[in-house]
């Protein structure tokens, strides 16, 4: 059986390279890798965690009738968004508020398969997230999420390290 170890790295074909390499890596903070900058090329490689996300140049890609929005029941099916962790989701907002984000809803809490009403109690069994969409400059839908695991959940002996 194949046994896949780690998401390794996300694609994203840009049209405007110059400034989506200023909003990942000024707005979003994320840092070059060191060996995956070519401008000349058209591409650009951050690091985030664990996983590379790559943006790569082409001009004149056609963006029509891409943008997706947070509600993933009304969006078309394949690849919708990826998301990342932070500590603090109020502290994120607040930050990406500064630069003026335009979000794709509000904060969402989401566990056990769908969207919940209020913070779940300590008897809430399953992982859950607080999470907020937005989009970038070329409008890919974006999450930040605040990740919470149930107690004593340890992800590597859960994936077998």
């Amino acid at each position: 059986m194949l046994k896949l170890r780690r998401l390794d790295n996300m694609d994203i074909v840009v049209n405007d390279f110059p400034t989506m390499v200023d909003f990942y890596r000024n707005v979003l903070g994320l840092p070059l890798h060191p060996h995956g900058y070519e401008p000349e090329k058209g591409w650009a490689m951050f690091m985030c965690g664990d996983v590379d996300l790559v943006l790569l140049s082409v001009p004149d890609a056609d963006r029509a009738e891409r943008r997706r929005t947070a509600n993933y029941a009304e969006d078309p099916a394949g690849v919708h968004s990826f998301a990342a962790q932070v500590d603090d989701i109020d502290e994120a907002i607040a930050e990406l508020d500064q630069h003026g984000i335009e979000w794709a809803g509000d904060t969402n809490i989401y566990g056990a398969g769908d969207f919940l009403e209020e913070l779940p109690g300590d008897d809430f069994e399953g992982i859950w997230y607080r999470f907020r969409s937005f989009y970038d400059p070329e409008g890919n839908v974006m999450h930040i999420c605040e990740v919470h695991p149930p107690a004593g959940f340890d992800r590597s002996a859960a994936a077998g390290a």
